[in-house]
């Protein structure tokens, strides 16, 4: 079972690109790196809110994408959970895909403002670098 569309929203809070250098200097379509932090902020009985933050850098050093955003989810319990399990096959927690499909498009948009090359639109399954931190890691992160 899968969760239904509608039951994940994705709201992006903040979207910005920066042009790096003026020209790409080989004049390939560069190579991106993405890096994403996900936290869990609240969680109730059948519905979990989290805050994100994914950077979108390229090599050579063409451009920098950074968005974050807070992502809800409304199902049972046991959905939330397997929403946060990474994939066996890509290690991508379906989450994050889902975070992904809605951040693509902004990113696609704010490439074509700025003159920038844009990340592919499977970039979160080939070089995702994930952070996952649920409540009671923050609480011991903050205690130290």
């Amino acid at each position: 079972m899968t969760v239904p569309e509608d039951a994940i929203e994705v709201k992006l809070l903040n979207v910005a690109g920066t042009r790096l250098t003026g020209e790409n200097p080989t004049g390939a379509q560069p190579e991106f790196d993405v890096n994403v932090k996900l936290e869990e902020i609240e969680r109730r009985t059948g519905e979990a809110a989290f805050d994100f933050k994914l950077t979108v850098n390229t090599k050579p050093s063409v451009v920098r994408f950074d968005v974050n955003g807070i992502v809800n989810v409304n199902s049972g319990g046991d959905d939330i959970e397997r929403i946060l399990q990474p994939d066996p096959e890509t290690k991508v927690p379906p989450i994050l895909h889902r975070i992904y499909q809605q951040v693509f498009l902004s990113i696609f948009l704010l490439a074509g403002i700025i003159n920038a090359p844009h990340p592919p639109p499977d970039l979160i399954f080939s070089s995702v670098k994930s952070e996952v931190v649920q409540p009671s890691e923050k609480e011991e992160q903050s205690e130290s």
